[in-house]
């Protein structure tokens, strides 16, 4: 099975709640092949990358009352292929109520094999549990894209609206000299809530399972 992670940014008001699931894989290095892996995999696994792949979005309508996107997102998490995935909530301004609704979803059998995390977003410096800084969840976005390890599956049809958010924020050195993510909001926008439910996605691993192990897109491009 597949190592997935989900996150989910819970809108308030007039915000759009949105989710992203992202599924880590491990790339052998160009021009080894799976069959080559599997034969001598002490060799290549320390040439191994991990990169991450964007494989569903997802924007609910404005003013969806949370009890259904409860229901929705615990469907998903108990389907055969997500089972094993661990799901991340911006807790940041819900309440409480909403997290023991996804809570008592997974008490009642009826979400997937672990327990929903709640995140709190915080300004500060220093992670501390799940209160986590929103500087190291916007590098957990950055750092893989710059070195070309998150994709973001074709034919999604909210994937233009994903880079539209991304390229949507600013990065702005404080007088103190740290380092502040602002998002530029245009009417009719979002306020940055698919960017946000990748960053939950990103930010921390699926220790539970080990990801799939890929050809690199060179070595599957000459036929290996």
């Amino acid at each position: 099975m597949s190592c997935f992670t989900v996150g989910l940014d819970l809108g308030q008001g007039a915000d759009f709640s949105a989710l992203v699931v992202v599924e880590r894989v491990l790339t052998l290095p160009p021009s080894v092949s799976i069959g080559q892996y599997y034969r001598r995999p002490e060799v290549f696994e320390p040439a191994m990358a991990e990169a991450l792949h964007v494989r569903h979005l997802r924007r609910w309508e404005l003013g969806t009352p949370y009890p259904s996107i409860v229901s929705d997102v615990s469907t998903l998490m108990r389907s055969p292929a997500m089972r094993d995935g661990i799901l991340f909530i911006d807790a940041t301004g819900v309440g409480r109520a909403v997290m023991d609704m996804f809570r008592d979803e997974y008490r009642r059998a009826d979400f997937g094999c672990n327990v929903p995390i709640a995140v709190t977003i915080t300004g500060g410096l220093q992670r501390n549990g799940w209160n986590v800084p929103k500087n190291d969840l916007m590098a957990s976005i950055l750092v893989p894209l710059q070195q070309g390890n998150l994709k973001v599956a074709e034919g999604q049809a909210l994937g233009p609206m994903l880079e539209h958010e991304f390229t949507s924020f600013r990065q702005k050195i404080t007088a103190s000299g740290r380092d502040t993510y602002e998002y530029h909001r245009n009417p009719g926008d979002g306020h940055g809530d698919l960017v946000s439910a990748l960053s939950l996605a990103t930010f921390t691993s699926n220790t539970l399972r080990r990801p799939d192990v890929v050809e690199n897109a060179e070595t599957l491009g000459k036929g290996n």
